[in-house]
Order: C-alpha cells, then sequence, then structure tokens
C-alpha cells in the first residue's frame, strides 16, 4: 500500500531530527565530503542499520557509482563488485515509477512501488532479501547541474520507518537539497601548496587588496620584483589575473596559525 504522508503530523522530536542531519552537513562543500558524511548521519539519527548515497551525473548514472558509500554493515566490499555487475540497472529505485516518485516527493519507501519488473522483483528477493534487508527506503537529492544523490535506508525490520519516519525525510530531504545543490563536485586544489613561503606571502597580500608598491614596502623588496613574484604566481596557478588568485586565495580563508 502507498505510504500517505501529507496528513502525518511531525512532532517536536521529528524536527530535531532534521536539524541534527542538517548539523551534521552544514559545514560540508564538496560531492565527496557530503557522501561520507550524509550516510553516517543517518544510521545515526534514523532507525536503520544500513545507509547507502550514491552520486552520478543523472538520474541514471547513479546506480553505477563506483564510489558509491555504505555506513551500517552489510559487507558492501564484498557485494559492490555482484551489485555493480548483475543488480545496477535493475536496482528497485531505478524503475521508472521509483523515479518519478521520487523526482515528486524525494522520499519512497519499497511498499509504494507496484508492480515491479520481473528483475527488479528479483533483486528486491534475491539480493537485498539475501542479506535480510525488508525494510528499503530512498532519499532524492538535486546537486549541481543534472547531478543527483540518492541516499539508501536499509533494515531487517520491515517496520524500521514508520509514516512519521519518512514523513521527516521527505521535510530533510528538501531541506537537505538546498544544501546539495551548491556543493562543489570534487575537493578544491589548495592553490598555495605549490608556492613557496616568499610567494604565499605575496599571493596573500594580493588577496588583501594592496598593491605591488605596497606589497613592496610590506615585504621589504623592490617593486620590480613584486611583479616578478605575481607573474610567477599566476603562471603557477592557472590564474588568469589577480582578481581571479585573490578571489581564490580569499576562498581558502586565513592561513592555519
Amino acid at each position: 500500500m502507498v505510504t500517505e504522508l501529507s496528513d502525518v503530523s511531525l512532532r517536536a522530536t521529528d524536527y530535531r531530527r532534521v536539524f541534527a542531519v542538517l548539523d551534521r552537513c552544514a559545514d560540508v562543500r564538496t560531492v565527496p565530503e557530503f557522501r561520507a558524511r550524509i550516510a553516517a548521519a543517518m544510521t545515526d539519527v534514523f532507525p536503520v542499520q544500513v545507509a547507502t548515497c550514491f552520486v552520478g551525473d543523472s538520474y541514471d548514472s547513479q546506480f553505477t557509482d563506483p564510489d558509491a558509500t555504505l555506513v551500517g554493515g552489510f559487507g558492501w566490499d564484498r557485494k559492490r563488485p555482484v551489485y555493480q555487475e548483475k543488480w545496477a540497472r535493475h536496482d528497485v529505485f531505478a524503475t521508472p515509477e521509483a523515479r518519478r516518485r521520487l523526482e515528486q516527493t524525494r522520499v519512497v519507501s519499497l511498499d509504494d512501488l507496484q508492480d515491479l519488473p520481473a528483475e527488479s522483483a528479483a533483486y528486491v528477493r534475491d539480493y537485498l532479501g539475501a542479506w535480510g534487508m525488508r525494510s528499503v527506503n530512498a532519499m532524492h537529492l538535486d546537486l549541481p547541474g543534472q547531478a543527483r544523490a540518492l541516499v539508501g535506508l536499509f533494515d531487517c525490520d520491515d517496520n524500521a520507518l514508520g509514516a512519521r519516519d519518512l514523513a521527516t525525510l521527505r521535510l530533510l530531504a528538501r531541506h537537505l537539497s538546498a544544501l546539495t545543490r551548491n556543493l562543489e563536485a570534487a575537493p578544491r586544489r589548495d592553490l598555495l601548496a605549490a608556492l613557496t613561503e616568499r610567494q604565499r606571502d605575496v599571493a596573500r597580500l594580493v588577496a588583501d587588496g594592496l598593491s605591488n608598491a605596497a606589497i613592496a614596502r610590506r615585504l621589504t623588496l623592490t617593486e620590480d620584483t613584486v611583479k616578478k613574484y605575481v607573474s610567477r604566481i599566476l603562471a603557477a596557478t592557472g590564474c588568469a589575473s589577480r582578481t581571479q588568485l585573490a578571489l581564490e586565495v580569499q576562498s581558502f580563508g586565513p592561513p592555519a596559525t
């Protein structure tokens, strides 16, 4: 039977669960950081044994994600090759009905899906069932561009997640997507890592808005020497201008003390 969530009233404890997950993810800046953080947060905050996070450049490509994360056991290191070779294209959440529901409501339970294709029914029975996973749920999140993330929630107990849990997850998904849409695809390179200590000093002063003459006075250098430093810094970092260099350095924040 389809889980009807529109009339479910959330309690204070449910809102606290939403805030708890959001707090765990608030400082992430990249998709890899998010995928690791969200899976751990879900098993800590919601009553499920296993959480996964699959990411792809499109909805369909999520299921072949070579870096998919799993928290909570389930022997994923052993199961990953079997899943990718045999079951990825038959994942129950890859079906047209699941995709439609996830894109509309963001959270779907296996119980919501009717008339599964034979291959997807076999996936539930022979793959998930073989490992005792009877509560099967997913949360759909938007990433930058057309990229998508799918967070799976699994448990051996059929009733691990009730209607209020699913309604809470739906609220969480709306708030998480506001965060995940602005994540960076990969860890950002540290522009200053390849520079000498003196070049880093110059780069930081450029980021502070100082002119070459002001930098020269600050570092007791000639202005020509500062110009050469700036030219070499731009070449080493791949920045096209002082402005780009300043923005990139500022985005990393102040140097560690």
